[in-house]
């Protein structure tokens, strides 16, 4: 009988285990969705903010390109090692949520915070609100360029998931 038993349950586990993994092929990518950009709007642009504060710094514009995972996989490891201690996307830590930031703010208003908060809490309105509603400044990662372009990109992947 046990023996019986244990025949059909690994049975089960193996449909289960096959009827899980035939799933990911039918995932569908965001770019292969219905909703096509409109023919003036690049692809690369409809997952930002394009409109908006710009903030203050040193990032005036923005090159919309499309997604980049391996910029995206460098990001989520300064994300991890510099922002998760105060960010979240899922609630309110030290900082705010991140969930959907990047359709909240345009991509040089989020990079000119990460390489410069100081700049960004002294002159910029939006970041002055932030800093009084959470009641403790974010202070300088010490951020190269790059580097922001890399959480951002990670916040463009984590950002498009969390619809």
């Amino acid at each position: 009988m046990k023996k019986k038993i244990n025949v059909i349950l690994g049975c089960f586990g193996f449909v289960a285990i096959l009827a899980c993994s035939g799933n990911e092929g039918t995932k569908v990518k965001k770019e292969d969705r219905a909703e096509q950009p409109s023919v003036a709007e690049p692809a690369a642009m409809l997952d930002y903010k394009t409109a908006g504060s710009k903030g203050v710094g040193t990032i005036t514009s923005f090159e919309y390109k499309p997604f980049d995972a391996q910029l995206a996989n460098r990001g989520v490891e300064l994300f991890v090692s510099k922002c998760a201690m105060c960010h979240s996307f899922d609630r309110t830590l030290v900082g705010p949520s991140l969930d959907a930031v990047i359709k909240r703010r345009t991509p040089e208003w989020i990079m000119n915070m990460m390489l410069d908060p100081a700049t960004m809490l002294e002159k910029d309105a939006d970041a002055k609100v932030l800093s009084k509603e959470y009641g403790s400044p974010m202070i300088s990662l010490g951020l190269k360029q790059e580097e922001a372009r890399a959480i951002l990109e990670y916040l463009r992947e984590r950002n498009s998931t969390t619809k």
